[in-house]
């Protein structure tokens, strides 16, 4: 892949329209000419896209390279784009087909293949902010086209999870992980003419889990749902997924699903109500064992499990803290009781002693 960078003028305005339908997103350009790089799209309470004051979209053409700004305010549905940057077109032929090309939220200008094919770039962000029933400011991604620059038709290329949650305390953050180790953040890229095909890029900062970020206030649970919106690359989550939802006084409250979860395109995918002010669900594992020493399990699931390890002999130490404990009583055999939530996968590096593993109430 070759990366084109782009170097700049003014232009006429544009016209856009976002509408949308049930639990599906649609955005709908008309008479404009489109260009991101500060995008900042979101939803009202109608599940409609709508578009933010200063957002961006840039455009992309055989003849035309530029970056266009909205005119209108936060929540309009319609408005006017003006030119703000106009770029050099590059010195290789492009196979554009004819077609005008528009993303907002791009993360590079565009690249292309050795067959002229233009790629463009966008990501999926590793923080991500609350807004009230709503995505993050910055956080979506979409693609517009036209065949006459002018009118375009915007699609939306990611997903849409949301958690509802009920209880009595204020949310900082939620951290989200799926549980086979999937990539859940950093730069991806699609051939400008297939949009339902995103590949990561690896050469650039990507990880294994998502942050939303409620604000240092944080967000206040009630006995109604509140609900929290994840952008995510459409996946499926095989395995499940993992959440840790983490309060302003400094505790947590994790919460696990093996059940597969898919995420589409355009789609919101809503999950099951929790409530935080219920018990937490403990998973437990015990371990008989023989011998001076026992090398610590490692668990895997939420990006911070939760729980400690009963080592039988009156210690004890968190989850993943300590790679072996020694014992130093006159005891010849010990029962192990891990006491955690929110694990996926236990793994025994070294069973040396272990008679016996009791993995009924994991």
């Amino acid at each position: 892949m070759c990366i084109v960078l782009l170097t700049a003028c003014n232009g006429d305005p544009i016209t856009i329209n976002a509408i949308s339908h049930d639990n599906k997103i649609y955005a709908t350009i008309e008479d404009s000419l489109i260009d991101e790089q500060q995008t900042r799209v979101e939803l009202n309470k109608y599940k409609q896209t709508v578009w933010t004051a200063n957002d961006e979209i840039l455009l992309l053409s055989a003849n035309d390279f530029s970056i266009w700004g909205f005119n209108g305010k936060t929540g309009d549905r319609s408005g006017s784009f003006t030119k703000k940057t106009q770029y050099g077109l590059p010195e290789v032929d492009l196979n554009f087909n004819g077609v005008y090309y528009a993303i907002y939220n791009y993360s590079l200008l565009y690249s292309y293949f050795n067959d002229g094919t233009p790629a463009l770039y966008s990501s999926v962000l590793a923080e991500q902010s609350y807004k009230e029933q709503s995505y993050g400011l910055k956080a979506n991604s979409m693609v517009g086209t036209s065949t006459d620059g002018k009118n375009f038709s915007f699609e939306n290329i990611l997903g849409y999870l949301r958690l509802s949650l009920t209880g009595s305390k204020r949310v900082q953050s939620i951290t989200l992980a799926g549980n086979d180790n999937e990539v859940m953040y950093g730069t991806f890229y699609f051939m400008c003419t297939d949009r339902d095909n995103l590949y990561w890029e690896s050469d650039y900062d990507f990880g294994y889990s998502i942050t939303l970020n409620c604000g240092e206030d944080g967000v206040q649970l009630t006995d109604t749902p509140t609900e929290f919106y994840f952008v995510l690359k459409p996946t499926t989550f095989t395995k499940g997924i993992s959440i840790a939802i983490n309060f302003t006084d400094g505790t947590s409250y994790p919460k696990s699903t093996i059940k597969s979860i898919s995420i589409e395109k355009n789609t919101i995918q809503p999950m099951a109500t929790i409530n935080t002010g219920g018990d937490i669900e403990w998973q437990r594992v015990n371990i008989t064992h023989k011998g001076e020493y026992i090398t610590a399990p490692y668990l895997y699931g939420l990006s911070s499990i939760i729980g400690d390890i009963d080592w039988g002999d009156g210690y004890s130490s968190p989850i993943n803290d300590v790679d072996y404990h020694d014992y130093n009583d006159s005891d010849n055999t010990h029962t192990i009781s891990i006491q955690t939530t929110g694990a996926t996968i236990i793994e025994f590096k070294d069973c040396s002693g272990i008679t016996e593993i009791d993995l009924s109430n994991f």
